[in-house]
């Protein structure tokens, strides 16, 4: 579990808006190891079950700022996320790569429509600028303004896709929220590139001390059984 989300974050490196993840791992209940003899028991010590993998956690920090000077760029500063409506629902990003679609709506590089407070952005064919606010400028002129919001809990939100994410029940409604953006900036994934390679390593040691440690249990199990 960790090997896969160490590999998925290096993956998603130069995914903008996409947010580092780490797994969460518990150590089982230990449990009694007991010897009975002629019907009577005796506890002999404890013996460890192994992990339990709970899922995995994502992490919110902000990502490196880059410059791209793209009138359609638009970063978040500080918490905050724009709301974005695809087919299966409404879905939360922070990557503002944003294009006009054929209809001359605002849109994600996947298509997807980007939502304003007034429903979906129509900028036609015109010079499209984006305020500190998040007002939509069309040749000068308010049409919208992007629809930021966030949350209360953001450990309810999951995961769909490298950047997306939707909202579940735990997370609570969103609410719109005064968030602060860089026009003609993205967001990089805060990824770690050095850590998630010194990660991978420790993870791969830590797989290769874990066989030894289960051999010497077999081994173990193996005289008591056999021996005591």
């Amino acid at each position: 579990m960790r090997m896969d989300v160490s590999s998925n974050n290096l993956a998603n490196v130069d995914t903008a808006g996409y947010q580092r993840q780490t797994a969460h791992i518990y150590n089982a209940p230990q449990r009694p190891v007991v010897r009975v003899h002629e019907g009577q028991a005796r506890v002999l010590g404890a013996l460890g079950t192994g992990a339990l993998v709970e899922g995995s956690h994502t992490s919110f920090a902000p990502g490196t700022l880059r410059t791209t000077e793209n009138p359609l760029d638009v970063a978040l500063i500080g918490p905050g996320f724009f709301a974005i409506s695809t087919p299966e629902g409404n879905r939360y990003t922070r990557d503002g790569r944003f294009t006009i679609n054929p209809s001359g709506l605002l849109a994600t590089l996947d298509g997807n429509l980007v939502r304003g407070e007034n429903g979906p952005i129509y900028v036609g064919s015109g010079e499209v600028l984006f305020t500190e606010t998040g007002e939509v400028m069309v040749d000068g002129h308010v049409v919208d303004k992007l629809l930021m919001v966030e949350f209360n809990d953001r450990t309810g939100l999951v995961r769909r896709g490298a950047n997306l994410f939707e909202a579940t029940p735990e997370a609570g409604d969103p609410f719109r929220f005064r968030a602060v953006v860089a026009p003609g900036v993205i967001e990089l994934a805060n990824v770690n590139v050095v850590r998630e390679m010194v990660n991978l390593i420790n993870v791969q040691r830590a797989y290769e001390a874990n066989q030894k440690v289960v051999q010497a249990f077999d081994e173990t199990l193996g005289k008591i059984i056999n021996e005591v």
